[in-house]
């Protein structure tokens, strides 16, 4: 079974238009597909993007975990410090060392460095004098 074509009088001359009845199906058939696809690409195009952005999100989110880890520690470690630089705890240490506080007070003078004179310059060039000269 073949379709008719259906002739369109034109007002003007003796031209007509013939128009097919299946290609019109054709027509609005492929504009549907071609809308379809297109519905469909945005749609894997949003889908991917989002995905992008949520890879990054996990990203950002490991590194200020172990941001969040890493300030844990230093905070730790400043405990630590300040632990360790307790002056007791090194008196302490001392102690157990043999390292105590003298019983009396030393006086050692070097010649020509207590004096009042010259400049402080001048006496640093004495210090060094004196100090190259021991073996």
């Amino acid at each position: 079974m073949t379709a008719a074509p259906i002739p369109v009088r034109s007002p003007g001359g003796g031209f007509h238009v013939v128009v097919a009845p299946g290609l019109r199906r054709r027509s609005r058939l492929r504009l549907w597909l071609l809308v379809g696809l297109v519905a469909a690409g945005a749609f894997f195009l949003l889908i991917s993007s989002r995905v992008a952005l949520d890879r990054s999100a996990f990203v950002l989110e490991d590194m200020e975990a172990q941001i969040a880890a890493e300030e844990a520690r230093y905070w730790e470690l400043r405990l630590e410090v300040t632990r360790l630089q307790s002056p007791d705890r090194i008196t302490s240490l001392a102690a157990d060392m043999g390292l105590v506080y003298p019983d009396e007070v030393r006086m050692v003078t070097v010649p020509g460095l207590g004096e009042p004179g010259p400049g402080v310059e001048e006496r640093w060039v004495d210090l060094k004098v004196l100090l190259s000269a021991s073996p």
